[in-house]
C-alpha cells in the first residue's frame, strides 16, 4: 500500500477511503493516503474482505465479471496489471472458458458424471424462469456445488452448456462492463487502481492472501508448475487416479494434466497421506511441518506463493536482487528471503540489507562510494563537497525502531570519528517510534557539529530511488542529497517536496 498509494489520484483515493471508513471527510490526497495507512488493520481485516467479496445481491454481469476481474490478477506475479492488459485477459479467459466447455472429454474427466447430472439440472431448471438468478438461487447453487464437490470453474462450464455464460448466448463482456466492474471493486476494497505512465490495477499484498483462498485462486499456474515439479511421478498420478484421469506419460504430461483440468493445489494435496505431505514440507526451507492434514497443505500452498520469479535487473550486479527484496530485508521477513533462497541462515540479513542499500546510492542514485577502513565505522559514507560528508547506517528490526542508547553511542562516535564534517547521518531501517525521531533531534544536539540525523524506513528509501528521475526535467539529471539533508523523519510527503526543489 505504501508504494501504491503515491501514485493514486484524489478520485481512486477517495473511493479506497470510502470502501471502510465511512462517514470521513477528506480535502486532500495526502490527507487520503495517511488516513489509510494509519487505518491499514481494518483495511486488510480478513473480515472486511470476505464480506466484500460477498457478490450475492450484485447485478450478475457486475458480479461474474468482478470475479473474471480477480482471478486475472490473481494469475500474475504482484497480483497487477496494466489496464489495456486487464481487459485482454478478461476477454480471454472467458474465450477460454466457453472453448473448455465445448470439449465433451473434457467435461466427462473434469466434473463427476453425477455431479454433472445433478447440478446441470438444477442450474437450468434456475435458469428457465428468466434471465437472471436471485440472490436465494445464487445461495442455494453454491450449496450444492460445496456438497458435491465442485469449483467455480466447474460452475462456469455448465452455465456454458445451457448458453448462460459470460452472458445469454455465451455472449463476452464488452470493455463497457468490465469498466463498471473494475469501479466496483474500488469501491468494495479489493483492488486498487494507480498510474505510472499508464494505468494500472493491482490487488494490494496485504489483502490478496485472504482473496486468494476466498475465489479458489490458490496458486498462480508458474508457483503450482514448479509445486507439482517438486512431487514424484507416483505423487502425481495418485492425484490423478481418484478422479478418473489418465495417469500414463512422462512427469510433465501428467503435470500438464492436472494444470489443464484445473485440480486446485489443496485438492491434488489432499490426495498425499500426512506422511508424505510432512515429507514435502521438510523439503522446504523455513516451512512449519507440524498442524493438521488442512494446515500442513496451506503450509506448502503457502510456501510455493512466495516464490517470485523475479531475477536481478542487473545480471552483472547480483545486489540488484537483494534490492528486489529490499523491504523484506528491513522487516527481517525470514519466509519470503528463505523460500527465494536470498539468505541462508538469519545472520545474513543485516549483511544484505546493507549491501542492498550500497546498491541504491552507487547504481540507483548514481553517487560514489567512500571506501572505509577498518570494521568500526557507519555501514557507508559519501562525499557532499570538499568538507562535508554523509554516513549512514542500516538496521533492520521485527518491531518499530526506537533508537536505543546504544545505538545512541555508537553513532555518536561514528560522528566523532571522522576526519570531515559529518553534515548529515542518515538511519536506514523499516519502522520507527516516535521516540526515535525525538532521540535523532538529541544526537544532533549532541554532535557538537551540528550533524543533521534523518530516520527513513526502506520503502520510503527504495521509492527515492525508483522516483526520483520524474522530478526533472533534465535529460542526465543527477542526484541531489540534499533531499535527505534534515533533521527527523524523512516521510513520503517530505521527501516528494524535497526532490521538487532539489532534483533539477
Amino acid at each position: 500500500m505504501a508504494d501504491v498509494l503515491p501514485k493514486m489520484s484524489k478520485l481512486y483515493l477517495s473511493r479506497i477511503v470510502e470502501s471502510f471508513l465511512k462517514d470521513v471527510r477528506l480535502k486532500t490526497e495526502e490527507e487520503m493516503r495517511e488516513i489509510i495507512l494509519k487505518n491499514i488493520d481494518e483495511f486488510q481485516n480478513s473480515e472486511r474482505i470476505v464480506k466484500n467479496l460477498n457478490f450475492l445481491e450484485s447485478d450478475r454481469d457486475i458480479a461474474l465479471v468482478n470475479e473474471m476481474i480477480l482471478m486475472s490478477l490473481m494469475e500474475q506475479e504482484g497480483y497487477v496489471l496494466a489496464e489495456d492488459e486487464l481487459f485482454n485477459y478478461v476477454e480471454n479467459l472467458e474465450k477460454q472458458i466457453l472453448e473448455e466447455s465445448q470439449d465433451s472429454a473434457f467435461i466427462k474427466t473434469s466434473i463427476p458424471e453425477d455431479a454433472l447430472r445433478v447440478y446441470s439440472s438444477v442450474l437450468s431448471a434456475a435458469w428457465k424462469k428468466d434471465d437472471s438468478l436471485n440472490s436465494h438461487e445464487i445461495n442455494m447453487l453454491n450449496v450444492l456445488r460445496q456438497e458435491l464437490g465442485l469449483s467455480n470453474r466447474d460452475h462456469y462450464l455448465m452455465e456454458c452448456l445451457v448458453g448462460r455464460f459470460p452472458q445469454k448466448g455465451n455472449k463476452l463482456h464488452s470493455i463497457r462492463q468490465i469498466e463498471k466492474s473494475l469501479k466496483d471493486l474500488q469501491t468494495r476494497g479489493l483492488i486498487l487502481r494507480f498510474k505510472n505512465n499508464e494505468a494500472y490495477y493491482i490487488i494490494p499484498n496485504e489483502i490478496a492472501s485472504t482473496i486468494r483462498y476466498e475465489l479458489g485462486s490458490e496458486l498462480r499456474n508458474e508457483t503450482y508448475l514448479n509445486l507439482l515439479n517438486d512431487l514424484s511421478v507416483t505423487q502425481l498420478k495418485s492425484i490423478l487416479l481418484p478422479i478418473g484421469l489418465n495417469v500414463s506419460g512422462t512427469k510433465n504430461t501428467l503435470i500438464d494434466r492436472i494444470i489443464k483440468h484445473n485440480i486446485l493445489p489443496t485438492k491434488a494435496l489432499n490426495f498425499l497421506n500426512n506422511s508424505e505431505l510432512k515429507e514435502v514440507l521438510r523439503s522446504l526451507d523455513g516451512a512449519r511441518v507440524s498442524g493438521t492434514k488442512e494446515e500442513k497443505i496451506r503450509n506448502i500452498v503457502d510456501y510455493y506463493e512466495n516464490l517470485t520469479s523475479t531475477r536481478e535487473s542487473d545480471p552483472t550486479d547480483p545486489r540488484s536482487r537483494l534490492y528486489y527484496f529490499y523491504e523484506d530485508l528491513a522487516y527481517r521477513n525470514y519466509k519470503p528471503l528463505r523460500i527465494n533462497k536470498i539468505i541462508d541462515k538469519d545472520l545474513d540479513i543485516e549483511r544484505y540489507f546493507e549491501q542492498a542499500t550500497q546498491y541504491i546510492f552507487e547504481k540507483k542514485l548514481g553517487l560514489e562510494l567512500v571506501e572505509m577502513i577498518g570494521t568500526k565505522h557507519a555501514d557507508g559514507k559519501l562525499q557532499l563537497n570538499q568538507k562535508d560528508t554523509v554516513l549512514w547506517d542500516n538496521k533492520s528490526v521485527e518491531k518499530p525502531y526506537n533508537f536505543p542508547d546504544s545505538h545512541f553511542e555508537q553513532f555518536l562516535g561514528y560522528i566523532r570519528s571522522e576526519n570531515t564534517r559529518v553534515t548529515l547521518f542518515l538511519i536506514i531501517t523499516a519502522e520507527y517510534t516516535n521516540e526515535a525521531i525525538s532521540k535523532a533531534q538529541k544526537l544532533k544536539a549532541f554532535s557538537d557539529e551540528d550533524t543533521d540525523v534523518a530516520i527513513i524506513n526502506a520503502a520510503d528509501l527504495k521509492y527515492v530511488a525508483d522516483s526520483w528521475r520524474e522530478f526533472s526535467d533534465m535529460k542526465e539529471p543527477q542526484f541531489n542529497l540534499q533531499v535527505f539533508n534534515l533533521t527527523g523523519e524523512l516521510n513520503r510527503s517530505t521527501l516528494d517536496s524535497r526532490m521538487a526543489w532539489a532534483i533539477q
